[in-house]
């Protein structure tokens, strides 16, 4: 018998109903699909949170009249390896989130593997990247006139990496589909990135609750007994390794805050397809016929 989803896809939704299947979706899939996100872009999000943290420590111990033109060439090669890093894992994520969502419709979640994922990796990624790359130029040069059109375009075209991975467009389609699908449902579209984006933020603030104590401490008992808040980037052999530990929690924080914005995009990308194409009716119309037609051939 073939698997059949317990969370329809192609479904039209009110804004509750999108929360609700992105919950229940993340709630019934937790272990295989957060196991998957470890596995492959685990790794890149560890990295990511490493270096931030050591450019934060580094702004701590800052110091006007100590620059020198070996610190400032540091920082932004820090810098840029950050940015770096984060244009990965804004690529990988959405891979990895989507793929698995589509290995969902015909498996059973401890059924999903990894390698069922990761074989839409290698032709999916430079696609996405690509598109990426032009959505945050497209999002710069809108800056430059107001925040506002910044702001539109940015909503509009987080629709992109939904529409290549579920569609299987190209970065330059990919644009004006987004557009197309989202007429009339910007604002259900901004409210939705808006209520996931305050709900995953707040969840990652509680997985990087233990640096933030940590570095807290360090810097009240610092300056009491040093007087120098220079002195918190000094650190010994075991607040390092406390920071790569909270590094790895903070990770398991960050695919989480991720999957949450993302999972909700693809449940809004289904909503605004199905309203446009009934997709998801047209499959029940011709699942239903197929089934009259097996019937007829048994008699």
């Amino acid at each position: 018998m073939a698997y059949s989803p317990q969370i329809e896809f192609y479904k039209k939704r009110q804004f509750s109903d999108k929360i609700n299947a992105t919950f229940t979706f993340l709630r019934e899939n937790a272990w295989p699909y957060i196991k998957i996100q470890l596995m492959i872009a685990g790794p890149i999000l560890l990295l990511t949170n490493i270096l931030t943290n050591q450019l934060s420590i580094g702004f701590l111990g800052f110091s006007p009249e100590d620059v020198t033109a070996s610190m400032i060439l540091d920082f932004f090669k820090l810098y840029g390896l950050i940015l770096l890093s984060t244009l990965v894992t804004a690529t990988l994520v959405p891979i990895i989130t989507f793929s698995y969502m589509k290995a969902y419709q015909s498996h059973a979640p401890s059924e999903i593997s990894a390698a069922m994922v990761l074989k839409n990796l290698g032709s999916k990624f430079f696609n996405l990247l690509g598109f990426n790359i032009l959505m945050y130029i497209a999002i710069i040069i809108a800056m430059f006139f107001l925040v506002l059109p910044a702001i539109y375009i940015g909503i509009v075209l987080s629709l992109g990496s939904a529409i290549i991975l579920f569609e299987e467009n190209n970065p330059i389609d990919t644009f004006s589909r987004a557009f197309t699908l989202i007429k009339g449902k910007w604002w259900s579209t901004f409210g939705l990135v808006i209520v996931m984006g305050i709900i995953g933020y707040v969840i990652s603030l509680f997985f990087g609750l233990p640096r933030t104590l940590l570095f807290s401490v360090k810097a009240i008992t610092t300056t009491f007994s040093d007087g120098d808040l220079s002195a918190v980037t000094q650190m010994t052999t075991g607040e390092q390794a406390l920071s790569i530990l909270f590094s790895v929690f903070e990770t398991f924080g960050s695919i989480l805050l991720y999957s949450l914005s993302y999972i909700a995009i693809a449940f809004q990308y289904f909503n605004l397809v199905e309203r446009r194409e009934s997709r998801g009716l047209m499959s029940q119309i011709e699942g239903m016929d197929k089934a009259a037609a097996d019937d007829d051939e048994h008699y």
